[in-house]
């Protein structure tokens, strides 16, 4: 297996950076139609409103090829949005209009939650690899880590002689990685952490060369090593950690 199909760091910023830019063009082509009248003043209070935020995050999460999430952030940012739209346009929504939210969010639940288990039950079906060239990999075998937990939580000591990287894919759940009785080759591992609504801890070796690459957005990652190797471009073992974090933690220990 090749290490490098682990390295998509620089494809996740130069789209993040191409998602920003085209939102920072649209809110200004959008500002300016509305300044000069050539969209509702009334719409204002709907495209500017914290429910698009559920809408920015599911774009981002498409970009990253998130689908499960993404379809959840859009839904939610729908859902809220429809109330609003209905105090512009009054009667839109017909008889449901009248407390819209209070009486159907329950039908988030139940949506979200048979996507939910529809996702599991296509995963169970079919292994989905890395990238489609490559076989999928078992969990903890030949130096690599695979780790996908939904609602649930893992916790394992890695006893591979060597730890050559992989994935770990959360939702709603928490990982416990133990990687103190490995060690790394001489050359630059890659693991990706992809998290969301959930928390993940690895305990590293003090003297492993560690470099963060992970993006967040309302999470937060912290290396509470003692010891802190700082990481070194030029080092000839190190390990990378790069991702996302959506509503989530990553800890270092």
């Amino acid at each position: 297996m090749n290490e490098n199909i682990f390295n998509k760091k620089g494809y996740n910023t130069l789209s993040l950076l191409i998602v920003l830019g085209a939102v920072l063009v649209l809110s200004g082509l959008l500002l300016l139609a509305f300044n000069i009248g050539w969209l509702n003043p009334a719409l204002k209070s709907i495209v500017f409103s914290w429910p698009m935020l559920f809408v920015l995050f599911a774009v981002i999460g498409f970009v990253k090829r998130q689908r499960l999430i993404s379809v959840i952030f859009l839904l939610l940012g729908l859902f809220f949005l429809l109330p609003r739209l209905e105090t512009v346009y009054p009667g839109i929504l017909g008889e449901a209009g009248k407390e819209f939210t209070s009486n159907y969010w329950p039908l988030l639940l139940i949506v979200i939650g048979l996507m939910i288990i529809i996702a599991v039950a296509i995963n169970r079906k079919k292994k989905v690899p890395f990238r489609n060239d490559i076989v999928n990999k078992q969990s903890n075998t030949d130096g690599w880590i695979v780790k996908d937990v939904i609602f649930g939580g893992s916790e394992s000591v890695f006893l591979e002689p060597i730890f050559k990287g992989g994935k770990i894919d959360v939702v709603f759940g928490g990982v416990v990685l133990d990687l103190r009785k490995t060690t790394l080759p001489e050359t630059t591992v890659y693991l990706n952490i992809d998290v969301v609504f959930g928390g993940v801890t690895i305990y590293i070796p003090e003297n492993w060369s560690v470099k963060s690459d992970i993006d967040s957005v309302f999470g937060g990652y912290s290396d509470k090593r003692v010891n802190v190797v700082v990481s070194d471009d030029k080092s000839d073992s190190k390990l990378v950690l790069q991702g996302t974090l959506i509503f989530s933690g990553c800890t270092v220990q």
